[in-house]
């Protein structure tokens, strides 16, 4: 199969997925995980500040959430010993940079087709 047939093919719903498309999409499905990822987007955050951002999210749930980023490469924490108290940041990797237009499109799509959380 040519390259241009295999591309129109991707999304095609009688087609079999890709694995890396599967996985992708595994991982960022995951509950709150584009929410924390995107929290960190800007500068280099702590943790008081992304279960801030992150409406509804509990501190256990950020906590299990930035290990696993982390353990993928999505996500540095970084631990500056020195300050008292210590000062842990995370930080998006170049890895979870180049997801920013990813989020910027499905950002454009929800301002134009969601509606809002009665909640927000």
């Amino acid at each position: 199969m040519t390259q241009s047939k295999a591309k129109q093919h991707k999304h095609s719903a009688t087609a079999e997925m890709c694995p890396h498309y599967e996985a992708a999409m595994e991982l960022l499905g995951r509950r709150w995980t584009g929410l924390v990822l995107t929290s960190l987007m800007g500068e280099p955050t702590r943790f008081s500040k992304i279960s801030s951002v992150v409406d509804g999210i509990s501190d256990r749930m950020v906590s299990q959430r930035l290990v696993e980023l982390e353990e993928i490469g999505l996500v540095e924490r970084k631990v500056d010993a020195a300050q008292r108290p210590v000062l842990v940041e995370y930080t998006a990797t170049k890895m979870a940079r180049e997801l920013s237009p990813v989020f910027d499109a499905l950002q454009n799509w929800a301002e134009k087709w969601m509606p809002a959380r009665a909640d927000s």
